[in-house]
Order: structure tokens, then C-alpha cells, then sequence
């Protein structure tokens, strides 16, 4: 303990010799400054700028330097002890008042790139300089036996402290906080040019008799590199310019060859040149903290955005990469679903299993089939790079498509639907397959949330130019508190209702693909135990298309009919896939349907195969030793242009899509394919 308090004690000692030397130079130098016959006051007067200086950035525990060095400068120079203990006590309180109060009222940063900071140092300083003024003052007025204080020497005092606290201490507070800089050497010669500039500006005002220019004053001119130096230097700039400003005026008035300098009344040049002074500083170092808060709010708004810009390219990374995982996660799953697919179909064509069984493995085959198809599309909507295929289309189309697929789900769980129709037919600009999609998706939402042999309600009616879809049931209804997010992607946060199984995403892509058609849906519900109403609302076509042939909006289903429209001749099918099962499969439904069948598990293998020329050729695109794209392309230079080209994949993503046609493919079929589609496909005239 000893030890620290000895090494503090030297420390104290160190500063305490620094400071009092510094000071007691400063003081020695300022008072050659005080103008023969003026009013007994200097001009600027400078230690009052390095005290503060010192006790804001060495400690406030200093100022007893300042007292010692007045004591002795003072002393020496044959000051009566009076006024000499006066001055100490005003010098070193002036420099203590101002350094507190920047240092536990402002919040200051010795830096001044803030407007606060020099409001702060404005303040203390008339505060301060106030203070040691009056006290100076009146302490010559006490001591001096005079009739009544000076008001002109208090005046000349507290301009010149205030403008030295205004001007040099800037410089001090800033060099002695930072003195070490780096700047270019571009930037080195712009600082000697400006610089330049303004000392050779401040000599030919202060020291020469040519302080006009064409009857311009060189006071005006001054303001130009003045404001240069704020603009372009900052702080660092400014302060020093100031101190320019500050010494060659204050020794030019006394020592040079000015009009100032040559003034018959010195009073009246010290005023002058003090307001010179004033006026530049006051106006340089607001503008200067003006730009430099202006300068850090544009780099705080540019660092922000950086941010923004690296968060957005984050997001959109693990967005993609999402993506991209749901797709590979699709793709993997439909590969094992496509064997499922043509097995199911193979038992349904030679009638060897019972009707029942074959409804729910089929149910459940398409549940599955729908739910990756809407997770997909929910991913490529949230990526915006989800296209509606609009045109004209019959509501009677869409309902009746939307029927056809959810029938196998009220058959199971024994619902009761019932359907209500407008009379007239009714046209809509849209996407046949998505809005029956969105139907699709609240029916059946409705069938899983309402207990079998429940009842469920589709309502259309038209209102003008709008449409209205309608789906009610009695099943267990909508928390209250979960009716703001029910359309949320994942179902929202959890509410008090049970909560079958499921992705619960059909009611958010029900939502997206609405808007997507300028239209609204919105969810109602008495409570818990309630049931539930969704309404959708579309405008209509006001103008009624010439009749024309309407397409089932919704992908190939087995049926004997369906199947019987879609044959077509026979065709020698080569069919492509490592997937052995899912081969098998579709070479053996083609089979049956009557055509002949070449198989291959891998392209080398397919390419053996050309001498029997195919007709078609179903590729599956990813293959163990190349790619379909490029088999696609081998295929057709050996089997000549006429080959057809039908691509088979897991991925069923627009890109994928596009990158087939591309590539010469006139088809592509997303998997597990149904014999119809493929059957169409075949023909060559498969659906959209």
C-alpha cells in the first residue's frame, strides 16, 4: 500500500512540475501581449486556454499548478501580493469551473465532432471566463482603492478569455487529446495548401498595410478557407486555423503594420480584432460540428445499411438454402412415392385388390403428393418466384375439379358436403389449377378439423363485379386468439383447440394464391367447439369468352374413363430411371396399355438401346453417370429429331422446368406420375 501511494505520489509530482511550467511559459509569453495604453487588458489571453486544457484531460487535482505558476510569473514581474493572489485564485478557479462543468454537465468529448460539445464549451466558457473576471475585477478595485469597478476593463478582460477559450483551447484540448494523425499525401498537400493560404491571408490583415483586396476586405476572404478547413479537415483542421487566427491576430495588433496596428485609439483595435476573432471561431466551430454530426450520421446510416445489406444476403442465403432443402426433400420423397403410384394404378387396372382398400391407399398417396406440392409452393412463393398461368375459366370448372378431389377424404371420414351454385355461369380471370387449389385446401382444412360424419357447407354467389366462396362446417372450431394468425404460415402460435396432425400450410398458401388473384379470404369463428366459415372473394369477368373447350384444372387420376380418353396408339417407350422400382413400375403399365417397353438404369446402358429406336424417351434427370439433359441430347443425335423427349424428376420448380425445355425436352412430368398424365404426355398433349 505504501508503494502505490509512493508511486502515486510521484506521478502527482510529474504531472503537477509539467503543468505548472507549461502554464507559468504561457503566462510569462501573454503578458507581453497587453497593448501599450490600451484599457490594461490582452487581447487573447492563452493560459487561460491551456488550464482548462490540462485539468480536462490531466485532472481536475491540477489546478493548484495554475496558482503556483500565476504566484510566480506574477511575483517576478513586481505584482503587488494583493492582485497577485487575486489573479491565481481567478485563473486556476476559471480553469476548474470550465473543466467541471464540461467534464460532469456536457457529456464532452475532447474530440468536438459533436454540436453538443461545442455548445458545451460555449457555455463553459462564458460561465468560466464570467467568474475569474469579475473576480480579477473586483479584486483590482479592492486593491487599487478605486471609486467604482471598471466596466471597460472588465469587458476587455472577458472578451479576450473568452475568445482564447474559444480559440486556443479547441487547439489544445484537441492536439494534446490526439496529437498523432495519419492522413495521404494527397491530404497532406490539401492541409498545406489551405493552411498556407490562411496564414498568408491573416499576415498581409494583421501585419501589412494591404488588409484590402479591390475594396474588399480581406476579413470576408478569410471565411472562405475558414469554411474550407471546416468542411474538409474537421475538428483537427478547424482548431488549428483558429489558432492561426488567434496568434497572428493578437501579435500582428501589437507588433505589425496594420490598419489596426496604426489605430489611434488601441482600445477600440483590440475590440476590433477581438471580434474578428470571436465572430470566426463562434461561427467555425458550429459549422464544424455541424459536418462532422452530419458526416457520422451518413456513416452511421451507411454502416446500418451494410448491416441491413449483410442481414438481407444472410436471410437470403438460409432462404435459399431452405429452398433448396425442400426441393432436395421433395425430390427424395417422390422418388419412393412414384413406385407406389404405378403399383396402386397396376392393382386398380387388373381389379386384384377391393375397391376400398384401393380408395385409401390412393387417398392417402395423393394426401401425400398434395402436401409436398404445397410445401414447395408456399417456398417458391415466399421466394417471389411463384407465376400464376391466368385465363379465362368457369367457376362451375374449377368447383367441380375441387369436388373430384377432395371426395375421397369426405368419403373416409364420412362428412356430408353440400354444394349451392350460382345459376348462371360465372367467369373469373385466373389460374384454373391454383384456384381450385385454394378450394381444395379449405375443404379439406375443414374435413380435419371437423369430427367424421360432420357436416361442411361450399356456397357461390356473385355480387356484382365479385365472387363469393363460401366454406362453413360444425367442426371444432377457431381459438379467438389464433384467428389474427391463422393464415400464418405453420399455423400461428399454438391456441386452445386440438390441432390434428399436418404441415398446416394449406390455409397460408390459400391466402398467397389469393391475393396473387386480386382477391381477399377471411376466417370466422364463435369460439372453441364453434365451427368455422372462410370466405374468399375474387373480382369477376366482366366480359363473358367465346365458348371454348375448358381443361381439367387439376393433375391426371386414375380412372377408366379418364384413361380411355388419354390412350392413344402404341408407342415404343425407352424408359430411363435408377430408381429400379419406379422403372419397373412405369414399364409395366406401359405394358398393358400396349406399348413396347426398353428399359435402362443408367445412361450407358440407355445409350445401347438406339438400335431399337424408341419413339419416346421417359428420362429421369438424375441419373448415376450422367445427367437426363445430356442423355436427352445423346439420344436424339443417334435416333434422329423425331425422338420425343420426356423428362421425369423429383424437382418440380419452374427453373427445372424451363432448364428442360432448354434443352430440348417437350415434356416434363414431376413425379409420381399417374398413367393419365402420362398417357397425355405420350400423345402429346399432356396437361399444363
Amino acid at each position: 500500500m505504501q508503494a502505490f501511494f509512493n508511486t502515486l505520489s510521484r506521478s502527482y509530482i510529474a504531472r503537477f512540475a509539467v503543468a505548472t511550467v507549461l502554464y507559468g511559459v504561457m503566462l510569462w509569453g501573454s503578458l507581453l501581449l497587453i497593448p501599450a495604453g490600451g484599457p490594461g487588458a490582452t487581447l487573447v489571453w492563452p493560459p487561460s486556454a491551456l488550464g482548462l486544457a490540462m485539468l480536462l484531460l490531466w485532472g481536475l487535482d491540477l489546478w493548484p499548478a495554475i496558482a503556483v505558476a500565476c504566484c510566480v510569473v506574477l511575483l517576478v514581474h513586481g505584482v503587488s501580493p494583493p492582485l497577485v493572489v487575486t489573479a491565481a485564485v481567478a485563473n486556476s478557479l476559471e480553469a476548474l469551473i470550465a473543466a467541471y462543468l464540461l467534464l460532469y454537465h456536457t457529456g464532452f468529448s475532447p474530440l468536438l465532432g459533436r454540436l453538443r460539445d461545442t455548445l458545451g464549451l460555449i457555455v463553459a466558457a462564458f460561465i468560466a471566463s464570467f467568474c475569474a473576471v469579475s473576480i480579477t475585477t473586483l479584486g483590482m478595485y479592492f486593491f487599487n482603492q478605486q471609486a467604482a469597478p471598471d466596466i471597460a476593463l472588465w469587458l476587455a478582460l472577458w472578451s479576450g478569455h473568452n475568445i482564447s477559450l474559444l480559440s486556443f483551447g479547441p487547439f489544445f484540448i484537441r492536439w494534446l487529446y490526439r496529437p498523432v494523425f495519419k492522413r495521404t499525401a494527397l491530404q497532406l498537400l490539401e492541409w498545406a495548401a489551405v493552411f498556407g493560404a490562411i496564414t498568408i491571408l491573416l499576415v498581409l490583415l494583421f501585419w501589412t498595410p494591404y488588409s484590402n483586396l479591390y475594396g474588399i476586405s480581406l476579413e470576408y476572404v478569410l471565411i472562405v478557407p475558414m469554411l474550407w478547413v471546416a468542411w474538409r479537415t474537421g475538428p483537427r483542421g478547424i482548431v488549428l486555423a483558429l489558432f492561426l487566427l488567434a496568434l497572428i491576430g493578437s501579435t500582428g495588433v501589437l507588433y505589425g503594420y496594420g490598419e489596426l496596428a496604426r489605430s489611434a485609439n488601441p482600445a477600440e483595435a483590440v475590440f476590433g480584432v477581438q471580434l474578428v476573432i470571436g465572430a470566426l471561431s463562434f461561427m467555425s466551430l458550429l459549422f464544424t460540428s455541424i459536418v462532422e454530426e452530419r458526416k457520422e450520421a451518413v456513416n452511421d446510416l451507411q454502416h446500418h445499411v451494410d448491416q441491413l445489406e449483410q442481414a438481407l444476403e444472410k436471410l437470403g442465403s438460409q432462404d435459399q438454402a431452405k429452398t433448396d432443402f425442400i426441393a432436395v426433400l421433395a425430390h427424395e420423397l417422390r422418388n419412393p412415392l412414384s413406385p407406389l403410384l404405378s403399383g396402386l394404378e397396376l392393382l386398380k387396372m387388373r381389379g386384384e385388390s377391393p375397391d376400398d382398400v384401393l380408395r385409401m391407399m390412393g387417398g392417402h398417396l395423393n394426401t401425400a403428393v398434395r402436401l409436398l406440392d404445397d410445401l414447395l409452393d408456399i417456398s417458391r412463393i415466399t421466394q417471389k418466384r411463384f407465376k400464376l398461368q391466368k385465363e379465362p375459366v368457369a367457376i362451375h370448372t374449377v368447383v367441380e375439379s375441387a369436388l373430384e378431389m377432395v371426395e375421397p377424404v369426405y368419403k373416409r371420414r364420412g362428412h356430408t358436403l353440400t354444394t349451392t351454385l350460382p345459376q348462371e355461369e360465372v367467369w373469373l380471370s385466373a389460374d384454373p389449377v391454383r384456384l381450385a387449389q385454394v378450394l381444395v385446401n379449405l375443404l379439406n382444412n375443414s374435413a380435419k378439423y371437423t369430427d367424421p360424419g360432420g357436416t361442411i357447407g361450399l356456397a357461390v354467389t356473385r355480387s356484382g363485379d365479385e365472387l363469393c366462396l363460401t366454406v362453413t362446417d360444425n367442426g371444432i372450431g377457431i381459438d379467438p386468439a389464433r384467428l389474427a394468425y391463422i393464415f400464418e404460415s405453420f399455423g400461428g402460435p399454438e391456441g386452445n383447440e386440438r390441432r390434428p396432425g399436418g404441415l398446416r400450410i394449406g390455409l397460408a398458401l390459400a391466402k398467397r394464391m389469393t391475393e396473387m388473384h386480386h382477391g381477399t379470404i377471411a376466417a370466422h369463428s364463435g369460439g372453441v367447439g364453434k365451427g368455422t366459415r372462410f370466405t374468399v372473394r375474387l373480382p369477376v369477368l366482366l366480359e363473358v369468352p367465346l365458348p371454348m373447350e375448358q381443361r381439367a384444372p387439376v393433375r391426371g387420376r386414375y380412372s377408366k374413363q379418364a384413361l380411355a380418353d388419354s390412350h392413344g396408339s402404341s408407342r415404343r417407350v425407352m424408359v430411363v430411371d435408377d430408381n429400379v422400382a419406379a422403372a419397373d413400375g412405369l414399364s409395366t403399365l406401359l405394358r398393358i396399355n400396349g406399348h413396347e417397353v426398353l428399359v435402362a438404369y443408367d445412361g450407358a446402358s440407355a445409350l445401347r438401346l438406339t438400335d431399337k429406336k424408341p419413339d419416346v424417351a421417359l428420362l429421369d434427370i438424375d441419373l448415376p453417370d450422367m445427367d437426363g439433359y445430356e442423355l436427352g441430347r445423346r439420344l436424339r443425335a443417334q435416333c434422329g429429331a423425331g425422338l420425343r423427349l420426356i423428362a421425369l424428376s423429383g424437382y418440380g420448380q419452374s427453373e427445372d422446368k424451363q432448364k428442360a425445355k432448354d434443352a430440348g425436352f417437350e415434356d416434363y412430368l414431376v413425379k409420381p406420375v399417374s398413367i393419365v398424365d402420362l398417357e397425355r404426355s405420350l400423345s402429346g398433349s399432356a396437361p399444363r
